[in-house]
């Protein structure tokens, strides 16, 4: 392939989603340092740009139909991309957006759009430069190593990696000594990916019992306040949903014993920070946490209860493939984990 000088991603609005992003943009980056490089979302910027402070070659854009501006600056600036990589569904079956990949092949060179089967396969055809088979038993970074091994690039970071802008602050804002305390994120974002409270509750009762010496903090969104509050009740449990930004986040991650969490952003975030992690998942989420997707070295245990739906996920509130995970083996788990 020719040069990179400008190179561009369009990622569904998660932080799963975006870090995957930054691996893809990092091992262009690495070869291409002059590069000019972006992610593009279609919401939740300032999210993003947090999550990614400490890599300011990154370009986050915040791109849709409802702001024209933005969409004339996305225009102006990367039109004529030598690379750019629409993501996987988010689904079996389903699609990226249709209007992503019409913006996508009108910013990149001929030749320099690259993306992934999906069930769009007429649309697929006219617009990409070169299409990838997407598979659910693959990890999900390996798809971003797949498109820089097709474009004949380096892998030069071989496993997802990341860095926070660290501030010596932040424990003194929380209260909190380093390596005393172990973070429990319990919150998925929705109810078909989360634990009960009730089973929220069976956790960290289980975790201060296996672990009195260490304080259990309660982490989440400004949302999640109320529930972990409730839940942290008669519990010795410090709650901080909602105090606590991104960075905040990644630097208390990073002074912290470990982290117990469900698969949601926070357990990326985790993972790439290389500190111990114990995540609950469902049974959709497998090929986010196969040992190919951060190595087999990643101090990462993993806790399913995918015979729960042996037929094909049971999609309902709390579904049993992660309520029916037994707290108290998580909790045995963490004090090998976290010491």
């Amino acid at each position: 392939m020719k040069d990179i000088r400008k190179a561009l991603t369009f990622r569904a609005s998660s932080i799963g989603d975006c870090l995957m992003g930054k691996y893809l943009l990092e091992n262009i980056h690495a070869a291409y340092p002059d590069a000019r490089c972006g992610i593009v979302v279609a919401n939740r910027r300032g999210m993003i740009r947090d999550l990614l402070a400490a890599y300011p070659w990154i370009e986050v854009i915040e791109a849709n139909r409802r702001s024209p501006r933005a969409l004339l600056s996305l225009w102006r600036n990367f039109r004529g991309s030598d690379l750019v990589v629409t993501q996987y569904a988010g689904k079996h079956g389903g699609s990226f957006g249709l209007a992503s990949k019409f913006a996508a092949r009108l910013l990149a060179r001929r030749g320099g759009l690259v993306g992934f089967s999906d069930a769009s396969t007429k649309w697929n055809k006219l617009l990409y430069s070169r299409l990838l088979p997407v598979r659910s038993d693959k990890a999900v970074a390996e798809h971003e190593r797949e498109v820089l091994r097709a474009l004949g690039l380096s892998l030069p970071l071989p496993f997802p990696m990341l860095s926070c802008k660290r501030s010596d602050a932040v424990l003194a804002k929380f209260g909190l000594e380093a390596g005393r305390y172990v973070l429990v994120h319990v919150f998925a974002g929705n109810k078909g990916r989360s634990l009960s409270p009730e089973k929220s509750c069976e956790l960290v009762s289980a975790l201060h019992a296996k672990l009195p010496h260490l304080r259990l903090v309660l982490t989440g969104g400004a949302g999640d306040r109320e529930t972990a509050l409730a839940i942290a009740h008669s519990l010795p449990a410090t709650v901080i949903a909602g105090d606590a930004s991104l960075q905040e986040m990644m630097n208390l991650i990073v002074t912290s014993a470990g982290v117990v969490s469900v698969d949601t952003g926070i357990a990326h975030i985790t993972a790439q920070l290389r500190k111990p992690l114990v995540v609950l998942r469902t049974c959709l989420g497998e090929n986010w946490w196969l040992p190919e997707q951060y190595g087999n070295e990643a101090p990462i245990t993993v806790f399913s209860r995918d015979n729960e739906c042996a037929h094909g996920h049971l999609a309902k509130d709390y579904p049993s493939c992660i309520n029916g995970i037994d707290m108290n083996d998580v909790a045995s788990r963490a004090t090998v984990v976290v010491q």
